[in-house]
């Protein structure tokens, strides 16, 4: 993965078998301990080269926490969940030419005798150098989720900045691109009603929580459930195509960050995906000779 994809495709692939047969197989192998990067190894063989590389930009902030902790080498657990195995990202750290192109560079500026190497500072300049590769990419999912995504976030940092009295413009994610959130958010921490539900689908959602005395563990709880609407409103009209696998990656990818800190929880979102999912499965009667012999 050593570039963006950058060809607009005519033609999408379609994967009729696959993305009917997600449920059950989210069922039956979950059940026995399936996990995000099992089913990231499986779809390496099910995907057509441009897909899986489409997969892979889901992975890459877990290569970015590796990468932050061995470059401070810091004692911490080594993330598999990223792109890279262990030893090749090491040795890429002395050597890299077969990363991507935004670590590639954040390696070399990590080396630098005027580059603040501070944790903190270390992974947001990390991560505008992962937005900036990331939003480069030529696909309309994986732009509307990544941009969601920092927005999510910037909202959250900027609230939590002013509570704390942090300055706001060291700790948001920039956008080399103009942003009217990312500039109203460095001046205040609110948002005009005036764009509230036109540009930015769940905003007020957002600061309305984000702001809440609500306790940390459930604002994370809601912050997934906001994500979890805002992936079934972007896929509603892909049926076979990436998007739907995409979507159904990232909900997988909470469910596993929600069953390792709390069963009850994650076994209550994976209730939700099934669910969600053969909603979403109750195709027109055009399709329904996929599943005929």
């Amino acid at each position: 993965m050593n570039k963006p994809f950058n060809i607009l495709k005519m033609f999408k692939q379609h994967y009729y078998c696959l993305i009917a047969g997600l449920p059950d197989l989210v069922i039956n192998e979950y059940q026995k301990g399936l996990t995000s990067i099992q089913f990231r190894h499986e779809l390496a063989s099910e995907l057509n080269k441009s897909d899986y590389n489409l997969l892979e930009f889901l992975y890459l902030q877990n290569d970015n926490k590796n990468l932050i902790n061995l470059l401070l080498q810091k004692d911490f657990r080594f993330d598999d969940l990223g792109i890279y195995p262990e030893d090749y990202l090491i040795n890429q750290i002395i050597n890299p030419k077969g990363i991507v192109e935004y670590m590639k560079s954040f390696i070399k500026k990590f080396d630098s005798e005027f580059y603040d190497q501070s944790p903190l500072q270390s992974e947001n300049k990390l991560q505008k150098l992962f937005y900036d590769y990331v939003l480069s990419v030529n696909n309309v999912f994986i732009k509307q989720w990544f941009i969601f995504d920092r927005n999510v976030k910037n909202i959250i940092t900027a609230v939590n900045c002013q509570k704390y009295r942090y300055p706001i413009e060291e700790h948001l994610i920039p956008d080399k691109t103009t942003n009217v959130l990312y500039e109203e958010l460095l001046k205040k921490s609110h948002i005009p009603e005036l764009f509230v539900d036109e540009d930015f689908p769940y905003l007020a959602q957002i600061f309305q929580l984000a702001e809440s005395a609500t306790e940390a563990s459930e604002k994370e709880k809601a912050y997934d459930g906001i994500r979890w609407s805002f992936l079934d409103e972007i896929t509603v009209f892909h049926y076979f195509t990436i998007e739907k696998i995409l979507s159904f990656v990232i909900k997988l990818q909470i469910i596993d960050r929600w069953r390792g800190l709390d069963e009850d929880t994650g076994t209550a979102f994976l209730k939700r995906l099934i669910n969600d999912l053969e909603l979403s499965y109750s195709f027109d009667s055009e399709f329904s000779l996929i599943n005929r012999k």
